[in-house]
């Protein structure tokens, strides 16, 4: 059984690697590279773009902001409940 388990990982009896010249780690003086595909470059390059842009919309928030203050601002009701009761804060059973 030991044979099967020291075998599996590249070692025998001894503990000594029998390990493939050529298999394996590369040598140090191997120079690291990648490819990336032009899907991953463009992947990128749009995520960059959208951490650019801010995390709230700045016109609409101060729109609505004023709405609100010259009370103006009429919420669409039936959306208001049915936020409210998937968020489980509206309950229609009672």
């Amino acid at each position: 059984m030991i044979g099967k388990v020291t075998g599996s990982y590249g070692l025998d009896a001894s503990g000594k690697s029998r390990a493939k010249k050529g298999y394996g780690a590369g040598s140090p003086s191997d120079g690291d590279s990648a490819d990336f595909s032009s899907f991953a470059v463009e992947l990128a390059r749009v995520n960059a773009e959208l951490k650019a842009l801010p995390d709230v919309r700045q016109e609409l928030v101060a729109d609505l902001k004023e709405q609100v203050e010259a009370g103006e601002y009429y919420p669409p009701l039936e959306a208001v409940a049915r936020h409210l009761y998937l968020a489980g804060i509206l309950n229609l059973d009672e």
